[in-house]
């Protein structure tokens, strides 16, 4: 079995960096367009309803191919895609009126989700638990960055000009570069996480997500979300970039805790709104708030790419957290835009969707978070499987015991009467029979078996 070097993770960083600027961008430049012709609401509907849809659409249209055809996730194909989301991005851009720029934005839209469904296919596929939140993270936490400097440029009307199409074509080409370059990684050669999880539990993880998001994109249409005035929308951005980050480092350490950040997020906006008349406060709940949402955009997507890397007939599930928070957040905007103006029934939905929410999430928890059946086993059931999973020598075994309790390389070579170079060489060979990295990434895969 071949291990999955460094580069294939920094290569996965870049590629969902890289599609995620110039695409995330496009849909604004696209916005900005649409605005030319209509106005108000019917802008939020068209692009923030709809839109979503269609980029749903495409990421179920990518799970869908790549269920029947695995290849159809390789260089060449995906590359032809870059090349028709850009020609797309282009025309929707350069329309002169707003039938041509809805028809080809919702083709544009479509072929985003196609994107994002290859890039967390292969954030799924190659990089390994213990380092997949922060690559994901990271990724869209500079893109964010990056898109917010686009849009400052030229006196903050950059992204509504067509010159910015010429920097979309250099991203999309350094994209498809990208692609060419990297190495394909055959379905044998992928290591999966573990027992297959049933269908059942992946509904209700899209079901939990949908309505996470849903009550999410509630939650930032209350009144209260704009009380912090002394905070700029560009701001907000630091603070979900930020969010991201620390959302990925949480979230490689223990997978529970992130989620749990991201449920607490949905209760930030209730909570300004009873504190509204103070503005001290509510100004921290309001950076807090962003904060937090990246949690929930990590969450979403970690979720699903866990659940697809259990298994090799699972790998095309990889894009149904965006999907499902795709749905999710087109609802919600939805809701929004009919509950405009009756501020009671808007926050009173929120709130039954979200003792909904919560419901669901705890019943998550407990199937992803508190596993029963590797609870049941004993320890040494728990060590002697892994062990045998891993085809480890007896020596290795022992160096396991010792890496489990955290002893340095001096006290086990002490304790097992042998050189430091010999526990350094086994230490080795554990790493490479198991794909880790380094002691932490193997002692997280031990305890996550």
């Amino acid at each position: 079995m071949k291990r999955i070097s460094l580069t294939q993770k920094t290569n996965c960083f870049l590629l969902i960096f890289l599609c995620f600027l110039w695409t995330s961008s496009g849909y604004l430049s696209w916005l900005y367009r649409l605005m030319e012709f209509t106005s108000g609401v019917w802008v939020e509907l068209l692009t923030e309803v709809v839109g979503y849809l269609f980029q749903a659409l495409g990421l179920l249209l990518f799970a869908l191919i790549v269920r029947r055809c695995p290849k159809a996730a390789g260089r060449v194909p995906f590359s032809a895609v870059v090349g028709a989301d850009f020609l797309m991005v282009v025309l929707s851009v350069l329309s002169r009126g707003l039938t041509a720029a809805l028809l080809f934005g919702y083709c544009m839209n479509t072929l985003h989700g196609v994107v994002a469904g290859y890039y967390l296919y292969r954030l799924a596929s190659v990089v390994q638990w213990q380092g997949r939140a922060l690559v994901f993270g990271a990724g869209y936490a500079l893109a964010s960055i990056v898109s917010w400097l686009l849009s400052l440029w030229g006196g903050a009307n950059f992204l509504r000009s067509p010159y910015v199409l010429l920097v979309y074509g250099v991203l999309a080409a350094l994209t498809v570069f990208l692609i060419v370059r990297q190495k394909e990684v055959p379905l044998q050669d992928i290591r999966f996480d573990g027992e297959k999880p049933s269908l059942r539990l992946a509904a209700l993880a899209g079901a939990t997500v949908f309505l996470l998001s849903l009550v999410k994109n509630l939650g930032f249409s209350f009144p209260s979300a704009d009380v912090a005035q002394g905070i700029s929308l560009e701001l907000s951005r630091v603070f979900y970039a930020a969010g991201l980050v620390v959302a990925g480092i949480v979230g490689d350490r223990e997978r529970k805790y992130g989620a749990i950040c991201c449920v607490a997020s949905l209760g930030v906006p209730f909570l300004m709104i009873a504190l509204s008349e103070n503005p001290g406060p509510s100004y921290v709940f309001w950076v807090l708030n962003y904060l937090l949402f990246g949690f929930f955009a990590v969450f979403r997507v970690i979720l699903f790419s866990d659940i697809a890397r259990k298994d090799a007939s699972l790998l095309y599930l990889s894009g149904f957290g965006l999907l499902f928070g795709r749905l999710g957040d087109a609802a919600g905007t939805y809701g929004c835009i009919s509950l405009s103006g009756h501020t009671v029934a808007l926050v009173s939905s929120a709130a039954v969707l979200f003792a909904v929410t919560i419901l669901a999430f705890f019943l998550l928890y407990q199937r992803v978070y508190l596993p029963a059946p590797i609870q049941a086993r004993s320890e040494q059931e728990r060590f002697d499987s892994f062990a045998a999973q891993y085809e480890l020598s007896s020596r290795e075994r022992e160096i396991l015991r010792l890496v489990l309790t955290g002893q340095s390389n001096p006290e086990m070579a002490a304790n097992l009467y042998i050189s430091e170079s010999t526990v350094k060489f086994h230490i080795h060979n554990l790493l490479k029979k198991t794909g880790c990295e380094n002691r932490v990434s193997l002692v997280a895969l031990y305890r996550s078996t």
